[in-house]
């Protein structure tokens, strides 16, 4: 009897953990999307939030910026992780570095948390990763010469 127990107690927090994603679910559920049909994947990534999901033609707007960008840009082969910064344990900012033949491109993703599963609340992608790494190599210039 006490192994019965134990074994549904088990089974239950399972289904429980099951039920609540991690921040990790929604970004590499993305990127297994995004292999696929990145433009798909950009927009099925906000479905997941009702108070986004609504803004549909700024998302609209988005994705064919993404088309005419990803059209410039030859063969995708791959991503990285940049960064992770968090404000608290229920607000996290994740920046990919999106491999292509002719440059990278950068996604920023920010995920919340507000009770106990996670949300997308904000997606940009951008291709200004060249100047922010020279302009931080300045920084890091002025501070070994003092």
């Amino acid at each position: 009897m006490q192994r019965l127990t134990f074994l549904l107690i088990y089974c239950l927090l399972s289904i429980v953990s099951l039920a609540q994603s991690t921040n990790e679910d929604i970004t590499s559920s993305f990127f297994k999307d995004y292999e696929k049909d990145p433009l798909n994947a950009y927009m099925h990534v906000f479905s997941q939030n009702k108070w986004i999901a609504e803004k549909k033609s700024a998302l609209e707007t988005n994705r064919i910026k993404l088309k005419d960008l990803l059209d410039q840009l030859g063969d995708y082969d791959g991503y990285e992780l940049i960064t992770e910064k968090r404000a608290g344990e229920s607000y996290i900012l994740k920046s990919f570095l999106l491999k292509y033949d002719r440059q990278p491109v950068r996604f920023t993703f920010i995920l919340y948390r507000p009770k106990k599963s996670w949300v997308l609340q904000n997606l940009s992608f951008d291709t200004d990763i060249d100047t922010e790494l020279s302009e931080a190599a300045k920084v890091d210039r002025l501070k070994t010469n003092w």
